[in-house]
């Protein structure tokens, strides 16, 4: 399976999601915001770079893991995706999208704005890793349902 992490921007939930995914952060506690700036693509991502579908590495089961910042089109990038992969050959049902939105909170909107859009490191950064502190937990519980959904469909059901 591939599963697909994606957000707005692709520079703050979706890698976070990746990481935990990848048991690259702790699921018993916050990060410190020193684990998560050490986080490949953590508040890097260019508004240039939306749209990108970018491979951070494989689980522990072989799972591909994937984060892609798709701004406010993720519905008509998903069904792209979903119909490249019929072009190709694959099953689409060998991809499992995981909608990492719904966690984003407005500390973290706001910080990633004034870091990743206005080019304001600072005030921009400290705001969006606290944002993603305090929305950590929604990630982590988004995580482990996006783990369940693999177990579920291994085992056959949906």
């Amino acid at each position: 399976m591939k599963v697909i992490y994606h957000c707005y921007g692709g520079s703050h939930a979706s890698p976070v999601a990746a990481a935990i995914h990848l048991q690259q952060l702790p699921t018993t506690r916050i990060p410190t915001a020193e684990e998560l700036r050490q986080l490949k693509f953590f508040d890097t991502v260019p508004p240039s770079f939306h749209g990108t579908l970018v491979h951070l590495g494989r689980d522990e089961n072989g799972h591909d893991i994937f984060i892609i910042g798709a701004r406010n089109h993720s519905q008509t990038l998903l069904k792209t995706l979903k119909g490249v992969t019929r072009i190709i050959g694959e099953n689409e049902q060998n991809y499992l999208f995981a909608d990492v939105k719904p966690c984003i909170n407005l500390i973290m909107r706001l910080g990633g704005f004034l870091s990743r859009e206005v080019g304001l490191i600072f005030p921009g950064r400290p705001l969006v890793t606290y944002g993603v502190q305090k929305a950590y937990p929604k990630i982590l519980a988004l995580v482990e349902d996006t783990r369940n959904r693999l177990v579920r469909i291994q085992a056959g059901g949906a």
